[in-house]
Parts: C-alpha cells; structure tokens; sequence
C-alpha cells in the first residue's frame, strides 16, 4: 500500500501534518473528512511492497559489547545487585539526552537546598533522588562520588 504525507486542517484551525498508510488518496481523503479534518495537501512519499526486506539496523552493537559498558558503579547500594535486564536498559538510558530543562531545574534545587543550610553532599543525594533523566542522574551520582572522596580525602588527612 502507498504510504501519504499530508496536511490537514482541524476546525479550530490547527495545521496537522502526519504519515500514514492507506489504500488510495480517495480513501485518505474520505477518512480524514470523517475525522474532522479539512485536507490541504496530499502527498505520496513512498510505496510499501508486501515483501519483506531485510535491512541492518544502525547504531546496534552486538549483546556482548553492551555487556561490556553497563557495569556500573552503585553509589551507597553495594548489596543490591542488577539483574542483567536492569543493567541493559540502564545502559539505553543512559543515551538520553540532557535538556536545558533539566539544567535549570538541577540549578534551581541545588540553589534552594544550599540556601537551605544543606551541606553539597546532602544537598546533592537529595537532587539525585529526583531527578528522571538517567543520563544527568549517572553525571550527579559521579560529582557527587568525586565530592565524598574529596571530602574524606581532606578530612583523613588532617587539612581541615
């Protein structure tokens, strides 16, 4: 079947663009009208055959290599280990991407608990309990190993 890009318009005047699959552009046109929405431009983009084709996925690295990057270190929970489930999805998210949403957010916290009277430490902990982006999540977690070393390394050997 071919595959359509089009442009419709909703009553409220909202532009909606999507791909889809159908039949013919008189079938398109008819289940968009059914839906509510007034066509502005149909496009096919593509025809899809029944065949199978076997494409090679990008960016996919074999089981064994991801092995090898998801040991990682848990910070303060060294009884609790990760079932090999958890370490590989672990390992996907931590490909995600660090937004200036979560920047801001992190300043913001980090500046109300500091003003707060928290120590960098607790102050830290605490941020990293609430954070959603694993990806930022993994980066706290290792400022915040470097602080504890830092702070035990100083206080060990006698500077403060």
């Amino acid at each position: 079947m071919p595959i359509y890009m089009y442009r419709a318009m909703t009553k409220t005047g909202v532009i909606v663009r999507n791909k889809v699959e159908s039949s013919s552009r008189q079938n398109l046109i008819k289940s968009l009208k059914s839906s509510n929405l007034l066509p502005i431009a149909i496009e096919q983009v593509s025809y899809r055959s029944n065949k199978k084709q076997k494409k090679q996925k990008k960016n996919v690295t074999d089981i064994q290599e991801i092995m090898k990057n998801v040991n990682t270190t848990q910070l303060g929970n060294t009884k609790k280990t990760l079932s090999t489930k958890e370490k590989v999805n672990l390992y996907f998210a931590k490909t995600e991407k660090i937004t200036q949403r979560d920047l801001v957010v992190f300043t913001q916290n980090f500046y109300l608990l500091k003003k707060a009277n928290f120590n960098n430490i607790h102050a830290l902990d605490t941020i990293i309990k609430s954070t959603e982006n694993l990806s930022f999540r993994g980066i706290l977690e290792d400022i915040l190993a470097g602080v504890e070393a830092r702070r035990k390394y100083v206080y060990n050997d006698g500077i403060l």
